[in-house]
């Protein structure tokens, strides 16, 4: 049996203001192309089919087309949600999917067990586990024992995981290849740097021991560098399909294809995606600025150049765009000991409010301030956000 594994394609996803959907929608195509020239019995997508829980309609079809070409040319697939997507979204529209052989898994259920496909290649049973969140799985049994306890929150986190992974593992079958499907943080999993930090975080992650040694795969989504990090059973993560920020440049994107035939330990061939733009991070003083430019002009790919200086300079950004129009981040490096860098560290030093991280994820996500209309619905649903918290507490 010849399986795909792919995951973290992020479609909707903005870089600077650059939205990189028509990239992913590329790479999806390549995925397709993959599937049918490696002859590919299954599709598995460990999650993040989208950046946002409320996608464009660009993003919606850049999925939905993969989905339907997949299906035409009979290749099933089977998709889980993970944190970036809407679990009750993926659910609604679960049974058009099925039309075009997707099995899209949202939430977990009080009937959830594995799923099992019969393909001609034999019979395939995938555990697939979409995202739960530290929040909604440990939040309530918390505040009901009163403990608030960080090392508390991460036991039981493990302990609910485990629990799942054991439901679901139940109905592996010895004739059958058996695979789970999770989107979630492993212990030694490396981040890009391109991952929301919230949820990639220790206290959101599980022990590969928690894995059973029954499933011949285990296929990851959640971090975006593909890697491996077991082999009893086999486990891997995939990673993104493009580089989505700057903290993945340089990696190699790829998708995974699995031999596995049951009761045989399976094997895993690494097939590398390239028809996205490559990022790149460029570092160079203000000695000669223009000239070290010149160097990078060639590039076709999309650059954040970093200068270094002993002091702030205005126009630098504007500067260095009229030589890389590809240059959609410029940021300032200032020299160690300088008297701008240490007024810096020092503000640094102070937690910033909630409304100014906001600015700062929006402006480096979308490159311009954040409009009156958006700070002010951040603010009303923050309070909101908060206040319910408060009062929940309060009532325990």
């Amino acid at each position: 049996m010849r399986l795909l594994h792919t995951a973290d394609w992020h479609a909707g996803r903005n870089l600077r203001g650059i939205d990189r959907t028509p990239e992913i929608r590329e790479s999806l195509q390549e995925i397709i192309s993959i599937a049918v020239s490696e002859k590919v019995d299954a599709i598995l997508v460990a999650g993040d089919l989208f950046d946002s829980p409320n996608p464009s309609a660009d993003a919606e079809a850049a999925v939905y087309d993969f989905f339907l070409e997949s299906g035409a040319l009979g290749i099933p697939s089977v998709v889980i949600a993970g944190n970036h997507d809407s679990p009750q979204r993926l659910e609604s529209v679960s049974g058009l999917l099925k039309r075009v052989k997707v099995s899209a898994f949202g939430v977990m259920k009080a009937d959830s067990k594995a799923f099992e496909l019969e393909l001609d290649a034999g019979k395939l049973v995938v555990a697939g586990l979409p995202f739960l969140s530290e929040r909604r799985l440990v939040k309530a049994a918390s505040l009901m024992d009163g403990e608030f306890d960080t090392g508390v929150w991460r036991q039981k986190y493990r302990e609910g995981m485990g629990f799942f992974i054991d439901k679901l593992a139940q109905g592996f079958q010895t004739n059958a290849v058996n695979v789970m499907m999770l989107h979630t943080t492993l212990d030694g999993g490396k981040i890009s740097g391109s991952e929301f930090s919230f949820f990639v975080t220790n206290s959101y992650a599980i022990s590969p021991d928690q894995l059973p040694s029954s499933a011949q795969y285990v296929a990851l989504g959640h971090l975006h560098k593909p890697q491996r990090l077991g082999e009893n059973p086999l486990i891997e993560y995939s990673g993104s399909i493009v580089q989505l920020d700057f903290g993945e440049a340089g990696e190699q994107k790829r998708v995974n294809l699995i031999e596995a035939f049951p009761g045989r330990p399976a094997k895993v061939h690494s097939i590398p995606l390239t028809r996205h733009k490559t990022l790149k991070n460029a570092s160079v003083s203000l000695d000669g600025l223009e000239s070290r430019l010149e160097e990078f002009r060639s590039f076709n790919g999309l650059l954040k150049v970093t200068v270094k200086l002993e002091h702030p300079m205005p126009g630098l950004k504007d500067r260095v765009m009229g030589i890389l129009p590809n240059a959609v981040a410029v940021e300032v490096k200032l020299e160690e000991g300088s008297a701008a860098k240490r007024a810096l560290e020092a503000q640094s030093t102070q937690s910033l409010e909630p409304i100014e991280a906001f600015k700062k994820y929006y402006s480096e996500k979308r490159g311009k301030d954040v409009p009156e209309d958006v700070q002010k619905a951040f603010l009303e649903l923050y309070a909101q956000t908060m206040g319910e918290t408060r009062e929940s507490e309060t009532m325990v």
